[in-house]
């Protein structure tokens, strides 16, 4: 599942926090009728001595009444004599079940425990004996009023018709929604898959349909082939008057996008991406994609970035098309990484799938890692490298908090398992991956991974099995190792291997390694000081809250990079103590550790170390790459959040800015400095706040006068354009507002037909929604609009307006749904809350709005409370925090508290 920062998918229900959970109480009968017998089972994880081989389902959802009935049979092996078989049903009416024999079918007795989403089959004295099994299971439910289960969607033609669709999310623990289902993803099975329909719908599903049979009430009947095996989050079908074009792969997949009808022009980008991207993945690991087709399907309603459904994988609409004429490089950019993580799950998830969710990251960090090297390699004019620190740097904001968690943490019950889905486990694994990269060698991870995939393709694994894979490349006899001879990767000595440069006569023990890291939170300080050719080395826990508890006790061992004023050959060193020393072979004039990012951690230089690195990047900052650059800037500002460095001295590195053009050192000094002058911008100090913004604009004059109000230039430079330009404005700089003004006017009186540059269009949006004629002509053609990227920018540039009854009419707008979708509500409320005119009027929105506050753990992921906190004087934030801890102390779940104390704590560190 892809996940982002507008597209994050968490516990949805507030009645989770202030509840509890029925889950941590044994209370084992669910029944009315008070002869009832216990349930059969008392705990949340399924048996492990029953497991289904193949599941015969058939869906058929009624789009007016908007309900659905189904039939499943299931093919199950039971491995000891059983009374009861125990399976999972959420939300759904059993009508009829039975077990089928040779003979005559036996019914069976249901009995279900709500708080565990579990029911029982059994009947009177009878056993289920050690052997094969087939259980038959009638069904109903309504379609979901939410975005996962089987639920129903629906969108809006040019001509205003409504039209209403059903689609199925099913990951994490929502099949249990639409069908009765052993749904954890160890209980691997086959699906054959039927869905009876009305003439005027198609259905699609994970395999090709194998034939349309009519049935006597007038339905329509799509049978699909039987799936290969795999788990139940990863089952899909999609009932709906979508339109598609399609295009085979060279290895033989035929590949289709589907969309609404008024979209279907928007599709093509997307079709060429996913036929170059699966060919490929097919070729990188080895290992051809097992199934037939592939469908990349925009859903409307849609509210996770993306889902990696085997053979269907599902998007929402601005994830997946793009308009030559009114999509960004930015838009180009999200849907390339978007469509490659997606298929980077095909092999990463679908085919090896983690034994249980604690290991979530094994599915997500490596579709996040895959994203950028499979991008890197097909799209180089994307430069998606630049990109990949920031993930990085947003995984460190979150790990150094105390609620932060292990990568691979014990998780039990759904909501649980839903915070999994975070910046830990994508950005944070994917990070460590890069590491293990640089560690290995590129060459022998790749062949790592694929010793790992084919030796678990169809299984379930856990993190052990990757260390083992990646350790024991050479010496495996489960795996064809003919390619990596020919290669001639495992006839190297392993003194002339580049990772040999780790290490002395050591072994790699890679587990030992990785453990350290996947196993406990946060990520390392490393504090470094020289004294002539001796460096000193020193590793604690980076924690932005003082608690003394959370920072002993740490150990990491940790791959260091570093480049000298004397080098810049890489030289590496692993950090396997607290302390260390390591030799230099001549004295330096400074040195710089984690070269280009490849590692997860910060840096503090001490004894004139910092002051060194200063004084190299204002008299010639190429010295060091853009990434160094970055980190540079990163790094620093951490420490000051920290006490370790004084401000002056930060300020003082980024001066150097003044003379800075690549994008991530000049987005890095953005997003370090502009929350120095937000913070006096929301507190009232309005001298201290035009002083800064004064100096800000002066930094970056030089840049942003450079800067062409056009669509030329590269990926990198047409989204710094846009970055820099749209700073301008927001400040107020004279030249970018008089720009903006007249190209604005000009659009207006073409009506919205002259064509503008995308890379510039949010910067003259932006700036046209600083008038209520402005305003209300963006929103008419927001409504009027079928370009999902145009939507976007138009919903951007009006949360940005100044008016704040526009802001106010926009964030009630959206709960209702028919304007701005709800699932938009998210990012739109982050958006307004980073609006000086708006932050007010975000909090009391949330304050005031039941359904809003239902929201409020998706908005934890996002940062909104760092930007509520920010705009506030120190007693309104101080109110603010002190209503949502009395609700931290309600949430009776460990996992809701969790989350929770995850929310204060950006509220803490803002209100210091």
């Amino acid at each position: 599942m892809f996940f982002a920062q507008s597209w994050c998918l968490c516990c949805t229900t507030f009645a989770v926090l202030f509840c509890g959970l029925f889950v941590g109480s044994h209370a084992m009968t669910v029944n009315t009728d008070t002869n009832a017998l216990p349930f059969p089972w008392d705990k949340i994880r399924l048996p492990e001595t029953v497991k289904p081989q193949h599941y015969d389902l058939l869906i058929h959802p009624n789009l007016t009444s908007l309900t659905f009935t189904g039939v499943v049979q299931i093919l199950i092996e039971v491995e000891q004599d059983t009374r009861a078989i125990i399976l999972h049903s959420k939300n759904l009416q059993i009508s009829k079940a039975q077990l089928l024999g040779s003979r005559h079918p036996q019914d069976l007795q249901t009995s279900e425990f709500e708080a565990y989403e579990q029911i029982a089959l059994f009947s009177d004295g009878f056993t289920f004996e050690k052997g094969n099994h087939v259980v038959h299971l009638e069904f109903y439910a309504n379609l979901s009023d939410s975005f996962h289960g089987f639920y129903k969607g629906r969108y809006t033609t040019n001509s205003g018709e409504v039209r209403m669709m059903a689609s199925t999310q099913f990951e994490p623990t929502h099949a249990r929604a639409a069908f009765p289902c052993f749904d954890e993803p160890a209980f691997k099975a086959n699906f054959t898959i039927r869905v009876r329909r009305e003439s005027r719908h198609i259905s699609i599903s994970n395999m090709p349909k194998l034939r349309t049979v009519e049935m006597a009430d007038g339905l329509l009947e799509d049978q699909f082939d039987t799936t290969v095996k795999m788990s139940t989050y990863l089952v899909a079908f999609i009932i709906s008057d979508l339109q598609s074009i399609s295009k085979k792969s060279q290895h033989g997949v035929e590949i289709s996008v589907y969309t609404v009808p008024e979209k279907i022009s928007q599709a093509e980008y997307a079709l060429n991406t996913a036929v170059t991207l699966l060919d490929f993945y097919d070729d990188y690991f080895d290992i051809p994609y097992p199934l037939p087709k592939h469908d990349l399907a925009a859903i409307p309603d849609f509210q996770s970035g993306a889902m990696e459904n085997w053979g269907l994988s599902t998007y929402r609409e601005s994830g997946l098309l793009f308009d030559p004429e009114k999509s960004s490089s930015s838009d180009k950019l999200g849907i390339t990484k978007v469509i490659a993580h997606e298929l980077a799950h095909q092999w990463f998830g679908n085919l090896v799938t983690m034994q249980w969710w604690n290991d979530l990251w094994l599915n997500e960090g490596f579709a996040k890692f895959m994203e950028y090297v499979s991008v890197n390699i097909t799209h180089p004019e994307l430069q998606v490298d630049d990109y990949f620190l920031e993930k990085c740097f947003t995984a460190m904001s979150v790990d150094s908090l105390t609620s932060s968690h292990p990568i691979s943490t014990p998780v039990e019950n759904p909501a649980e398992i839903s915070e999994m889905f975070d910046d830990v486990s994508y950005r944070k694994g994917a990070c460590i991956l890069n590491m293990l990269r640089d560690f290995l060698t590129p060459e022998a991870f790749k062949y790592g991974i694929i010793h790992y995939l084919k030796t678990h393709s169809y299984q379930n694994t856990v993190n052990a099995h990757l260390w083992e894979s990646l350790t024991n490349i050479c010496t495996s006899d489960e795996l064809d190792s003919g390619r990596l001879k020919l290669d001639g990767f495992c006839s190297k000595s392993r003194a002339e291997s580049p990772a040999s440069k780790w290490f002395m006569e050591d072994s790699v023990d890679v587990q030992a390694i990785m453990d350290t890291w996947t196993l406990q939170e946060g990520f390392p300080l490393i504090t470094v000081e020289v004294k002539g050719q001796e460096v000193t080395l020193k590793q604690e826990r980076f924690l932005r809250e003082a608690n003394s508890s959370k920072t002993s006790n740490f150990l990491w061992q940790v791959p260091l990079t570093y480049i000298t004023s004397h080098s810049s050959a890489v030289q590496r060193f692993l950090l396997k103590s607290e302390k260390d020393v390591l030799y230099l072979p001549k004295k330096v004039d400074w040195i710089k550790f984690n070269v280009d990012l490849r590692g997860y951690y910060i840096v503090h230089y001490k004894s004139g170390g910092w002051d060194a690195l200063i004084n190299q990047l204002q008299q010639n900052h190429s010295v060091f790459s853009s990434n160094d650059r970055a980190s540079l800037i990163h790094d620093i500002f951490q420490l000051v959040s920290i006490e370790k460095i004084p401000l002056d001295k930060a300020l003082n590195l980024s001066l150097y800015l003044s003379k800075e053009s690549e994008i991530m050192p000049v987005t890095q000094g953005f997003n370090e400095l502009v929350p120095l002058y937000k913070l006096m911008e929301k507190r009232n100090m309005e001298e201290l706040e035009n002083q800064l913004k004064g100096h800000l604009v002066k930094l970056f004059k030089t840049l942003i006068d450079r800067q062409s109000w056009s669509d030329d230039g590269s990926v990198s430079e047409r989204m710094l354009r846009n970055y820099l330009l749209l700073f301008a404005c927001i400040r107020r700089y004279p030249s970018c507002i008089s720009t903006a003004t007249r190209l604005f006017q000009q659009w207006k009186e073409s009506d919205g037909k002259m064509w503008l540059p995308t890379d510039v269009s949010l910067v003259v949006y932006t700036e046209g929604a600083r008038t209520d004629e402005g305003w209300d002509f963006l929103l008419e053609k927001y409504k009027r609009s079928v370009s999902p990227s145009e939507k976007w920018i138009i919903k951007a540039a009006l949360s940005y307006s100044p008016l704040a009854h526009k802001l106010q009419w926009l964030l009630e707008r959206t709960i209702e749904g028919e304007i701005i979708k709800t699932q938009d509500l998210p990012s739109l409320v982050i958006s307004v809350s980073k609006n000086p005119k708006g932050f007010k009027l975000a909090w009391d929105f949330l304050k005031t709005s039941l359904l809003a506050l239902n929201l409020i753990l998706k908005l934890v992921h996002e940062g909104f409370w760092e930007n509520i906190a920010l705009c506030n004087t120190n007693q309104n934030a101080l109110n603010i925090y002190m209503h949502y801890q009395s609700n931290v102390q309600k949430a009776t779940q460990p996992s809701s508290r969790m989350a929770m104390t995850h929310t204060s704590g950006h509220l803490i560190r803002a209100l210091l």
